[in-house]
């Protein structure tokens, strides 16, 4: 009982944490990571009364009476809600991915009616129109799609700059885990951390794509398209160049954030990710040799 009160607390604490190290500078991709290990804790926590009624039901069985009626309860109303949150975020995640696969569908229609081809894993649709548009879309093939407004706006470099951060969004999965975010919202959504999950891991995966432009273009190129196209848009299930956080990326693109803090920042969101994936790795043991345990018995 004690262990969900005290992952229940953390799910409070865990979003100020994060956003506190991605002011400061703090490595996006190592983020993510806590993100995602943190949100796992938080389902285990919520989930911990049941899985602990379900080992003590095992051992009283083998050992002695019947097992309390206090404990029975708890047990009951974790497993509810847990399978309330799977149910309601499962229902979430097949309902975007719906969404997507016909947003997908139309831009290949599109594709057929400019190119007279189909799309290729690696290409890119562009728009015949002076709106600036610069988004990607995963799908098969997984796709960016840019506008020849957009184009007008931008010199070559800029434009390069634009492609490798929609590209970075595909290679890295960032859909999947924007999808993941507002599946978990939508089902633990009286849990700090879940609830603001979606905001969180979007700021992120931005962040993560201009670090990973920026590494093959320079951090110019990525600034002046940022700055020229924040008033682009993007549909609801893409990723668009300027999603999120504008200020933000822009900051750390001009080198405004504090290289000291930053140091300061990455290293302990790199502590806090191994201390994450370690405290998992335990708690997944352990469950693993009493459930064995009991069996065997």
């Amino acid at each position: 009982m004690w262990w969900s009160v005290v992952g229940v607390v953390m799910t409070a604490m865990s979003p100020r944490a994060l956003r506190w190290l991605t002011r400061r500078g703090a490595d996006a991709g190592v983020l993510l990571l806590a993100w995602a290990v943190s949100v796992c804790l938080t389902v285990f926590a919520v989930a911990l009364p049941g899985l602990t009624e379900l080992l003590r039901r095992c051992w009283l069985t083998l050992h002695a009476g019947p097992p309390g009626g206090v404990d029975t309860a708890i047990g009951v109303v974790s497993g509810g809600l847990i399978a309330f949150a799977a149910v309601r975020g499962g229902w979430h995640l097949a309902r975007a991915g719906r969404y997507r696969r016909r947003l997908h569908a139309r831009h290949a229609e599109l594709a057929w009616v400019l190119r007279g081809s189909a799309l290729r894993a690696d290409g890119v649709l562009w728009l015949p129109t002076s709106e600036p548009h610069a988004y990607s879309l995963a799908g098969d093939p997984p796709l960016v799609v840019l506008s020849t407004g957009m184009r007008e706006r931008l010199d070559g470099a800029a434009v390069r700059a634009v492609v490798a951060h929609e590209q970075a969004h595909l290679q890295r999965r960032h859909h999947l885990l924007i999808a993941v975010a507002h599946a978990v919202a939508a089902g633990l959504w009286w849990l700090p951390l879940t609830r603001q999950s979606p905001s969180l891991v979007r700021t992120l995966v931005e962040l993560d794509a201009d670090a990973h432009a920026a590494r093959v273009h320079g951090n110019r190129p990525l600034h002046r398209a940022l700055l020229s196209l924040q008033d682009a848009h993007a549909p609801a299930t893409a990723l668009g160049i300027a999603g999120e956080c504008v200020q933000l990326r822009l900051a750390r693109l001009s080198g405004r954030c504090s290289p000291r803090a930053g140091r300061f920042a990455a290293s302990a969101a790199g502590s806090t990710a191994v201390l994450l994936v370690t405290a998992a790795v335990l708690v997944v043991a352990v469950l693993t040799t009493a459930l064995a345990s009991c069996t065997a018995s």
